[in-house]
């Protein structure tokens, strides 16, 4: 279940304002529920107002698991002195009533998620909980609630790199290429060098070649193992099928007969799968051991 970041309930404590006077309650009291981000910034500080509008975002998108507070670093000097804040942006996260981490300056989006999942541990933000339901949704082959899911946290997240890749991922699990293609074309330039968003790409690259008939490229290799082409088209025939770890050992095959076959065709299409798969996934990790043999 994703909570709703808009929702009036408590919305408002999300994100706020402090002083001095209401630091204790607003830091120190509420960081023993959730833990709370505690932004010092500064008048015409440039870095200060890039980093607001990321940070308050990704704090709605966390359902409530966290919470962000700003304060004047010049008014509330004693704070930010006995904090040892040298310089603004600074931010700290509170648990427990105590500091616990805490960075300096504007950092990129992707680094501030990774920085803000690493206060929440392993329970993660509701978002996360769903990336993840979704994600086992996918691989048990059921893509249509997978895209479901994964429309819901694209609607609380708009910019989630690992939803948008989830719902093309889907489209092409349930056979609709060109609508998985139509939402690579229109990504913004940024987000196509996602690693989420690079894997689900090239999977669509990919997605379409395996349409082929497997017993008859079987039947062809029967007659001549060194039929490159056919064991090629086998292989995609394979993956498309979703049998990633056969299609690749069709190619790996190829790779282990005659490397320098159509411009290295095979090692090249399966550099592109490993990327369309996942460079942590088991099977990526196995075969790519063996390659590493072959090659060297």
């Amino acid at each position: 279940m994703i909570i709703d970041p808009n929702a009036p309930q408590g919305a408002a404590d999300l994100i706020k304002d402090t002083t001095t006077e209401t630091f204790m309650e607003d830091v120190v009291e509420a960081s023993n529920e959730v833990p709370v981000l505690v932004d010092f910034w500064g008048p015409g500080c440039k870095p200060c107002e890039t980093l607001k509008p990321i940070l308050e975002n990704l704090v709605r998108t966390m359902g409530g698991a966290i919470k962000l507070v700003k304060i004047n670093a010049q008014e509330a000097y004693q704070i930010a002195r006995q904090l040892q804040v040298q310089s603004v942006p600074t931010v700290f996260c509170f648990k427990n009533g105590q500091p616990v981490d805490a960075f300096q300056g504007a950092l990129p989006e992707s680094e501030l998620r990774k920085f803000i999942n690493k206060q929440l541990g392993d329970a993660g933000s509701p978002i996360d909980q769903a990336l993840a339901q979704a994600k086992e949704l996918l691989d048990a082959g059921d893509a249509a609630n997978a895209q479901g899911l994964y429309m819901q946290i694209l609607e609380h997240d708009r910019s989630n790199p690992e939803a948008c890749a989830g719902v093309m991922r889907s489209h092409v699990a349930l056979g609709n290429i060109d609508g998985a293609k139509e939402i690579a074309d229109n990504l913004p330039q940024e987000l196509k060098s996602n690693e989420h968003i690079a894997s689900a790409i090239a999977m669509i690259e990919l997605a379409g070649q395996g349409d082929l008939d497997t017993s008859e490229l079987e039947a062809k290799l029967a007659a001549d193992p060194n039929d490159h082409q056919a064991r090629f088209d086998l292989g995609m025939a394979l993956y498309g099928a979703g049998k990633s770890e056969e299609g690749l050992i069709q190619l790996l095959e190829i790779v282990k007969k005659d490397r320098t076959w159509n411009d290295d065709a095979a090692r090249l299409q399966m550099l592109k799968i490993f990327e369309a798969i996942g460079l942590t996934d088991p099977v990526v990790i196995q075969v790519r051991k063996k390659l590493t043999t072959v090659l060297f």
